[in-house]
């Protein structure tokens, strides 16, 4: 077993190879935060500490947090496996969302 280090940046579609994504576009996501790694980690049972409060040395001011996991899986198993699960809790989390296309309150029609 050993630890493997995860940032959010690692799965962001929106950065570069160069600003530090580790896993293709085809697996990246757009945004990624913390709580959804963390939700996704607890999905896959894997064993992890999160530190919410820490930030990637190449964006030292932002602190999006990292989370350490304990696996035998490579970083890269990890890193696909947290994406598509997030991508995943993102999908159902849409389909849960009421369709609430209503017409204005209030207005009279004439």
């Amino acid at each position: 077993m050993k630890d493997v280090m995860i940032w959010p940046i690692y799965l962001d579609a929106g950065k570069s190879l160069n600003e530090g994504r580790k896993i293709s576009k085809e697996y990246a996501i757009s945004e990624p935060r913390i709580k959804e790694i963390v939700k996704a980690t607890q999905k896959l049972r894997y064993k992890y500490y999160a530190e919410e409060d820490k930030a990637y040395p190449g964006e030292w001011y932002n602190k999006s947090g990292r989370v350490i996991i304990t696996s035998d899986d490579s970083k890269k198993e990890i890193l696909i496996n947290l994406s598509n699960t997030i991508k995943q809790m993102r999908e159902t989390k849409q389909s849960n969302r009421p369709n609430n296309k209503k017409g204005k309150k209030g207005k009279w029609k004439k």
